[in-house]
């Protein structure tokens, strides 16, 4: 698994946000639709019917899904972060009520592809191994998860594939 480095990415995102511990809540593990994070989806999935007139025509790029986690400055005292669920848009001129917009800053990514079963080893690899030995460190406390149409098929599939992008800078000297 060889990532590849994507230069200078924005990405401009609309769906919808949980802020907590989305596994403590209803005691519901990683990779289930029944946590937070899979009713975030559902509760998104439902405004992208009601407003699919409207999000056809800014959704940037159709055939993905993304996930953010983003983890804030007291995340690793209290465990809770930022989820965000949605698409990539090109114009936010309008947008739901319900719905929100978050603009990630322009930044360096490394990309890289991973079956739904075995992609928390493989990228848990990436952040203590590959990152440092190829000298970058991350530029901003996130990750995106991307899933397109053609390579997801679920979370119990395992066929499916997430693309993951973790945002990297130069280790600084």
């Amino acid at each position: 698994m060889e990532p590849i480095i994507i230069k200078n990415r924005v990405f401009r995102l609309l769906g919808c946000v949980y802020y907590g511990d989305p596994f403590h809540f209803h005691s519901k593990k990683e990779w289930t639709y029944e946590n937070e994070i899979g009713l975030l989806w559902k509760r998104f999935g439902g405004l992208i019917r009601k407003y699919s007139i409207l999000l056809d025509k800014i959704n940037a790029n159709p055939e993905f899904g993304y996930e953010v986690h983003l983890e804030p400055e007291e995340y690793r005292e209290t465990k809770q972060y930022y989820v965000i669920v949605g698409i990539e848009v090109n114009n936010i001129e309008e947008i739901p009520l319900e719905m929100f917009i978050k603009i990630l800053p322009r930044t360096d990514y490394i990309l890289v592809t991973t079956k739904v079963n075995s992609s928390n080893t493989e990228i848990q690899d990436l952040y203590d191994e590959w990152i440092p030995k190829n000298n970058y460190q991350n530029s901003y406390p996130y990750l995106i998860q991307a899933y397109e149409q053609k390579r997801y098929f679920g979370l119990e599939n395992p066929a499916s594939e997430i693309d993951w992008y973790i945002p990297i800078k130069p280790v600084e000297k």
